[in-house]
């Protein structure tokens, strides 16, 4: 009788815990637009990152309020999903699920949640400018979103390259302007500023949607040095909103080109129309959705979902046929949205696995081509220094650093790939020694 009694105590004492959320915890409700079978909801971090949940999580975490007890918040999130939850089960979401996340604890005080990893990241990146510095430029930059100056942004473009592919004056200025160390020195000053303004457009998209940017760094993406904005908070925002954030750095280059092209007019000065042409391309590249450029975050934003490479593994999983042995390996996306993400998987793994292969099937031959190149640089460097030179020497250090940079990021890519490949190792290891077993519970 008196075990009985215990029993029934401590489970009275369980149901009258209270749980409260992570301080800066904010639920910005649902993410629209989502690709999803069921709706998706969007929680914000302390640390500016969204966690992405189901609809009964987010009801659990709705309904914590650091007063309320188990019962009180399983009865709350039952009356919202129309799923009956025990205390029992809310104990178990909250542990299991929400405190994992760095969203909410019971007891216990909340470690550092996790942070993102995501697979392509940026590797070796550092803050250019804090976020209060970009929400006053982009709060000074977002009336260029206005939709009549948008419209003007867009004729004016098209009518400028409709006259330039027409004039054939860039095989000119390509001509007057390579090789001279002084005018290959403002192409490449132009287009960083330009790539800075890209930035910008991001920051001032998130802006005018209603959302807060973060701050403006630089980093390597693989081998290829980058800017990028955080501009997390735009997830708050409905899928316009999102894809204005996505396109306002591309839309910002063709703001800077039509500048250029103003001055041009007035000039006449050749290098603004090779910048102009290498822009082009540079808009073309942020294009592909291959790598975490633009065109990733536009058709992730498109189908609804938010980190395309997350699918990669499901999708392998179930190719093997492996998928119902491994927990998370069901996407739930809506069959239109599984058929776009598929075809995106189908073409970028096998695109990536390529580009690898070949990267490391030359290697020796782009070491020797560095090697080689990094002393002719040391060269000019020498000899514009031993004669009086300004800017040939001044284009050798930045041509150096330039060459550095890939092998950095490489080198910074193949630390992070051998330390996930560790910590996945590791977890198989723990999970065979643990005989493999998962808790589940049903809510």
């Amino acid at each position: 009788m008196s075990e009985v009694t215990q029993t029934d105590r401590a489970a009275e004492t369980d149901e009258q815990s209270v749980a409260r959320l992570a301080d800066g915890v904010s639920l910005c409700g649902e993410y629209e637009g989502g690709g999803f079978d069921e709706p998706r909801y969007l929680i914000s971090r302390g640390d500016g990152q969204m966690v992405l949940v189901s609809p009964l999580l987010y009801q659990v975490a709705t309904a914590i309020d650091g007063t309320r007890s188990l019962a009180e918040v399983a009865s709350l999130a039952s009356q919202a999903t129309g799923r009956e939850l025990s205390a029992a089960n809310a104990e178990f979401l909250i542990n299991e699920k929400l405190h994992p996340l760095g969203i909410a604890t019971l007891s216990e005080p909340l470690a550092e949640p996790p942070k993102a990893d995501p697979l392509l990241s940026l590797a070796m990146h550092g803050v250019l400018a804090p976020p209060r510095v970009v929400r006053a430029a982009a709060a000074v930059l977002a009336p260029l979103y206005t939709p009549v100056i948008v419209v003007l942004v867009l004729l004016g473009l098209i009518a400028f390259d409709a006259w330039l592919i027409g004039s054939g004056y860039v095989d000119l200025a390509f001509q007057q302007s390579v090789g001279e160390p002084s005018q290959v020195l403002l192409l490449l000053a132009l287009m960083v500023s330009s790539t800075l303004f890209h930035e910008l457009g991001h920051a001032a998209g998130c802006h005018y949607g209603g959302a807060k940017p973060g701050a403006i760094g630089v980093g390597v993406m693989l081998i290829i040095p980058c800017f990028y904005t955080n501009v997390t908070d735009a997830y708050r925002l409905d899928r316009r909103g999102r894809l204005r954030t996505d396109l306002g750095g591309i839309y910002f280059n063709a703001v800077f080109i039509l500048a250029m092209a103003g001055i041009y007019g007035l000039t006449g000065f050749a290098p603004l129309l090779v910048f102009i042409a290498l822009s082009h391309i540079q808009i073309l590249q942020q294009l592909l959705p291959l790598l975490r450029m633009d065109g990733y975050y536009i058709l992730g934003d498109l189908v609804g979902v938010p980190n395309l490479f997350s699918q990669i593994r499901p999708f392998l999983l179930r190719l093997i046929g492996r998928s119902g042995n491994v927990p998370g390996t069901h996407s739930g996306l809506r069959p239109r949205v599984r058929i776009m993400v598929t075809a995106w998987v189908l073409v970028v793994v096998p695109t990536l696995v390529f580009a690898l292969g070949m990267l490391l099937w030359r290697l020796p031959v782009y070491l020797s081509r560095a090697f080689s190149r990094g002393h002719d640089y040391w060269t000019m460097l020498v000899t514009g220094v031993g004669q009086g030179q300004f800017w040939a020497p001044v284009l050798a250090i930045v041509s150096m650093i330039i060459l550095l940079l890939p092998w950095l990021g490489a080198g910074a890519f193949a630390v992070r790939s051998y330390r996930r490949i560790s910590r996945l190792i590791s977890r198989r290891r723990k999970q065979r020694s643990t005989g493999g077993r998962h808790r589940s519970v049903r809510a």
